[in-house]
């Protein structure tokens, strides 16, 4: 798991907070994220998120979506925020966003065995959490720059799995 500098600050004061242990959660709610399901459509790993009838019948590469990798880290991202109620506070949903995340790559990695490796990421502004992963090509661009990480405004969380 890599950090960088902003998202290790967010973790020191996530330690330091009470709230985190002080929470209930609907899991009918996150059910489809905390137990994720992945399927394969036309070369790419997607997570099934009740959107899956949107699917073309292969991929069409475009100026916003120029490759698999693109696409999949715009279909597989989540922002937790729009699933909780806005009482919760947002180092709760940090909190659950990674164990999500841990959770996602375990899930990705029994089901792909080591055949595929992955990039999953969490992303943190102190208000928003957003989830999302892709599987890393040889021959497409990642869509996220890790030599890059302390360029970023927002916090970031890196797995690399596979």
């Amino acid at each position: 798991m890599r950090t960088n500098s902003k998202m290790k600050q967010y973790l020191d004061s996530l330690m330091k907070n009470n709230r985190i242990n002080n929470f209930t959660i609907d899991l009918i709610k996150i059910e489809s994220i905390i137990f994720p399901k992945f399927f394969e459509w036309d070369g790419c790993v997607l997570l099934s998120q009740g959107r899956n009838y949107e699917l073309s019948s292969h991929f069409l590469p475009n100026q916003f979506m120029p490759d698999r990798t693109a696409f999949e880290a715009d279909y597989n991202h989540i922002h937790l925020n729009d699933i909780f109620d806005e009482g919760v506070h947002p180092d709760v949903i940090l909190h659950i966003g990674i164990k999500i995340l841990e959770v996602w790559a375990a899930v990705l990695y029994r089901q792909y065995n080591g055949r595929r490796k992955f990039m999953l990421l969490l992303s943190y502004d102190g208000e928003e959490v957003v989830l999302r992963f892709y599987a890393v090509r040889e021959k497409e661009v990642p869509w996220l720059d890790t030599s890059k990480l302390e360029s970023y405004l927002d916090g970031l969380m890196l797995i690399e799995g596979g």
